[in-house]
Order: structure tokens, then C-alpha cells, then sequence
């Protein structure tokens, strides 16, 4: 018995298939390799910090344009060969295979957040000297903030790169500024509008914590749990944005996360308790002359007074 001629059709279609799989992964396993070999200079763990951004990594034009309208199977193909490359133990040969993945599929959200964190996150732990540290945080950011330009309308980028700012960076008004242009977008989740408040608490910056905390019980309404969660933070915080105890946790809670990531200090001038020694980041008394920690002089300085209607 022959086959029919819609059988013959679909043997004919799988084989293409199978053909254009076996040809785009013999394009691309050498532009992998021919990445890393040459740009030696960017992917050596001992490389001399260089200026050039990590965008320049990646297939050419010509690569991506050859490849038509399988640029997002080449990059499925590539993101498949991810766990080999991480389980090598070689970080850095994970470069040019996320930038390629990315550069391949521009929308391809989940590449672009394991690329920002690998940077701002591994690279920089890994690396043995602060500007190296810079160097990976800033590589890190400047990569979300790509993703963000080709993905405006994602909001898991925009909190991503808000999160990034926040955790890693240290950088609480940039990071409220993404979180809450995250928040904006439609079907985002709860968390992200307890984000938008968040951001304020550990550098004690109640002008805006108590109206974020208030806007953000305007969002999700029919959602129990952020209800209960937000009025929880309005309660506590109405109870103890003026008591010295809170301000000195506060006060260590960013300044210790602040010393593990080698970034400076937040030195609280306002905080109306505490002052804080630029050395060590730990809080002394006010009108303390020296720090009681490591005994080095204190600045001396008259904090403006707190907002008494802060709390209401």
C-alpha cells in the first residue's frame, strides 16, 4: 500500500524541519565559539577593566539578518545549551550566549533577567577588587535598562530593573522610579504595589512612605491579602516611624547590606537619634564625638526637625 500524497507531504515538512533545527545549530555552536576566542580580553576572569559596554557582544547584523524568520528558534536553541555552559562552572563563557540569546529575541523577557542578575549578582560577587564590582553592577543595570527599551510594556522588566536598583544597587529613588512605572502596567501583581513603598523604609524617608503606603491600599481592592498586608505596614509604621529603637535597625539593616556589597555608607542626616560613623556605617548616639564602635570622630551636625504630620 503507498503512502497517500498528504502523508508523503507531512514526511517531507517534518525532514525540512528537522534540517532547518540541524542547520541553525551548525551556524550557530562556531559563532558561540568564535566569541569567546575573539574577545579574549572581555571574557577573561582576569581581564583589565575595560569601558566598552557588554552590547557589544553577540551575532552580527548579518548573522541575525540570515536567519530570518527563525531568530527566536535560534535562540530556543541556544537558551538549551544554557545549562551545559553553567554547569562547566565557566560564568563568563555564559556571556556571549545570553547576548546572543538576547540579541536573537529581543522579547525574550526570562533571557534578559538571568543576563541583568548574572552580571549585577555572580560577576559582581565574584570579582576580587571594587571597581570590578562597579564595573559588573553597572554592566548588570545598563543591560535591564536595554531590556526595558525593547520590552516597555513588560512590567517584569521595569521591576526587574527596579529591584536591581533597590537590592543590589542601593539606589532607592531610581528604583522606586521603575518599581512604580511597574506598577502602572496592567496585570501586574500585588507585590509590586507593596514594592512602590518598600523602598523608602530602610532610608527612613517617611515623606514618602506614608503617601506610597496609602496609594498603594488604593490598588488591587479585591485582593485580601494585600489589603491586610498594606493597613499591617500603616499601622506599624504610624506607631513607630518616631521611635529611636526602629531608626537604629533601620540604620543597620541598610548600612550592613550596604558594607556586603562594598557600597557607601547612608549616612541618615536627618535621623533626629542617631549619627552615623562614615567609617563603619553603624549609628552612635546623637552628639556622640565618637563612634562607639571604632572610636573614630563622628561628624557633628543639626538635623532638621522631623515632620510632625508624617504619620497621619
Amino acid at each position: 500500500m503507498q503512502p497517500s500524497g498528504a502523508t508523503r507531504g507531512a514526511v517531507v515538512r517534518r525532514w525540512q524541519l528537522w534540517l532547518l533545527a540541524l542547520g541553525v545549530l551548525l551556524l550557530l555552536v562556531p559563532l558561540q565559539q568564535s566569541l569567546q576566542r575573539s574577545r579574549p580580553d572581555i571574557f577573561d576572569p582576569n581581564r583589565k577593566v575595560r569601558s566598552a559596554s557588554v552590547m557589544e557582544l553577540g551575532p552580527t547584523p548579518a548573522v541575525i539578518a540570515s536567519l530570518g524568520g527563525f531568530r527566536t528558534v535560534a535562540a530556543d536553541l541556544l537558551w538549551l545549551n544554557m545549562e551545559r555552559v553553567w554547569d562547566s562552572g565557566n560564568w563568563f563563557a555564559l556571556l556571549p550566549l545570553l547576548d546572543a540569546v538576547t540579541q536573537l529575541d529581543p522579547h525574550f523577557v526570562l533571557a534578559w533577567k538571568v543576563y541583568g542578575w548574572h552580571c549585577a549578582y555572580n560577576l559582581n560577587a565574584e570579582s576580587e577588587t571594587l571597581v570590578d564590582r562597579r564595573y559588573w553592577l553597572d554592566r548588570g543595570l545598563e543591560i535591564l535598562q536595554r531590556a526595558v527599551e525593547v520590552n516597555p510594556k513588560s512590567w517584569e522588566m521595569l521591576f526587574e530593573l527596579g529591584w536591581t536598583y533597590y537590592d543590589r544597587a542601593h539606589e532607592p529613588y531610581r528604583a522606586a522610579e521603575y518599581i512604580k512605572q511597574a506598577d502602572k502596567v496592567p496585570g501586574s501583581p500585588a507585590y509590586v504595589s507593596r514594592m512602590t513603598y518598600r523602598v523608602y523604609e530602610h532610608i527612613m524617608d517617611f515623606k514618602k512612605l506614608f503617601p506610597a503606603m496609602r496609594e498603594a491600599l488604593q490598588e488591587h481592592k479585591d485582593d485580601h491579602v494585600q489589603q491586610k498586608m498594606v493597613k499591617r505596614d500603616i499601622d506599624w509604621w504610624t506607631a513607630h516611624w518616631n521611635d529611636p529603637q526602629e531608626h537604629r535597625r533601620q540604620i543597620v539593616l541598610e548600612n550592613t547590606a550596604r558594607q556586603q556589597r562594598a557600597l557607601a555608607f547612608f549616612l541618615f542626616p536627618n535621623d533626629p537619634f542617631w549619627v552615623v560613623c562614615p567609617v563603619d556605617g553603624l549609628p552612635s548616639p546623637k552628639g556622640s564625638k565618637a563612634c562607639q564602635v571604632c572610636g573614630r570622630p563622628l561628624p557633628q551636625s543639626t538635623p532638621a526637625p522631623p515632620s510632625q504630620a508624617t504619620g497621619g
